[in-house]
Parts: structure tokens; sequence; C-alpha cells
């Protein structure tokens, strides 16, 4: 039984190494786009995009059934179980970060006043790097048992909040010195559902990084992260 349940339990990191990746690549390709300023998505990137977004939805639904099962069939021990549910946590996050991404370029390809988006692609950029990075930290918080990595994750959601609100207090300010064309309005709107999807990905990142203080530490700390981590923050700057 011990042996079937180690080797589950590999099989099931292995998989979950492969859907991080998997996702990593979406967000490469998401980030490279934005970081370019430009809006002309090409067939090629959007069925890359859509093609990995359909191997991202077949290797949630796998992992899943495997983590239910493996915790069915082969009673692991409290500390396996906290990561294999951290790793539920975790694979949910990933999925609905893929979906994200797919919504971002669809509002991408929505706006229609390329004057608009590049007068504030830097905030759009900075956002997106950051919100990739957060996310990339949260995975190897996971990997690495990394728990200054998780903290610096969910402390960072604040600055791409921040981000968001400068970027549409901009958008304000040009929205009310601009004629209200159409298809200017149609950017803004846009262009806001874009980045609020991008902060989502942020909101994901730091639910990643909850998972991994949960696995390693044993401690939920989903509906008041921000005062434990604050906490915890200003407890090691003391030492």
């Amino acid at each position: 039984m011990s042996v079937k349940k180690d080797e589950a339990i590999k099989d099931i990191l292995a998989d979950y190494e492969s859907l991080a990746n998997l996702v990593l690549r979406q967000l490469d390709i998401l980030e490279a786009l934005i970081s370019s300023s430009e809006l002309h998505l090409s067939e090629e990137q959007l069925s890359q995009i859509k093609e990995n977004e359909d191997k991202l939805d077949k290797w949630e639904v796998k992992l899943s059934d495997n983590i239910v099962n493996t915790i069915v069939l082969y009673h692991p021990v409290a500390s396996e179980i906290r990561k294999l549910i951290a790793l539920y946590r975790i694979i949910i996050s990933l999925e609905r970060i893929g979906d994200l991404a797919v919504s971002i370029t669809k509002f991408m390809k929505e706006i229609k006043n390329e004057e608009v988006y590049a007068s504030l692609s830097d905030f759009i950029s900075h956002m997106m790097i950051l919100s990739v990075k957060m996310v990339k930290n949260a995975m190897l918080s996971f990997i690495n048992k990394d728990m200054d990595l998780a903290i610096w994750t969910i402390r960072n959601e604040d600055v791409v909040d921040e981000l968001n609100r400068k970027m549409l207090k901009k958008a304000i300010g040009k929205a009310q010195k601009a004629e209200e064309k159409k298809n200017i309005l149609i950017s803004f709107i846009n262009i806001k559902e874009m980045v609020s999807n991008i902060e989502r990905i942020s909101d994901h990142a730091a639910n990643i990084a909850e998972a991994s203080i949960y696995a390693f530490e044993g401690k939920d700390i989903r509906h008041h992260r921000k005062r434990e981590i604050e906490a915890k923050y200003k407890s090691s700057e003391n030492e």
C-alpha cells in the first residue's frame, strides 16, 4: 500500500509540474504581447493560446481526480493530505489563470483605439510583468518549500491593486478630455476589463502562495492573509 501511495503522489507531482509549465508558457506569451504595446495578435499566437487552454482543462480534470482517488484509496498521513489539498487548491488557481489569459486576449482584440491603449500601456505592462512574477514565485514557493517567496507574493498583491487604481485614474482623466466617440469608449471599457483580469492573475498567485504556506506550515490564512503576512514579516524584521 505504501509503495502504491508513494507512486501515486509522485505521479501527481509530475503531472502538476507539466500543468504548471504549460501555464507559464501561456503567461510568457501574454507578457510578450502586452510588453510590445501592440494590439495585433497573430493567428498563430491566438491558436497557440487556445490549444494550450484546452490542454490545461484536461490536466486540471485529470489531476483533481487523481488527488481525490489517492486520498480515498491510500489513506495518506496528515502531512501528505495537507500537501495534496494544497495541490488541489493550486491546480484550481492555475486553471483559472489559464482562463484569464484567454480572456485578456479577447479583450485586447476588442480595443478599437490604439492611441488610447498606447497611452496606458506602461501601467498595463508593469501590472502584467509583476503578476507573472508573482505566479512564478508562488509556484516556486511550493516546489522549494520557500515561505519567503510565498510571503513576497502575497505582499505584492497590493502593488498590483495600486497599479490598477492609478491606471484607471489616468484613463478617466483622458476620457474627460477626449471626445466621447464610440470606439474610444469601447476601448476604455475593454482596457478596464483587461486589467481587471490581469489583477485577478495576481489574486490567484496569492492563493497559490497561501496553499504553499498551508502545505508546509499547516496554517490556513485564506480569509486573513494580509494580517497574518504583515505580522510574520514584522516579526522576521525584528529578529
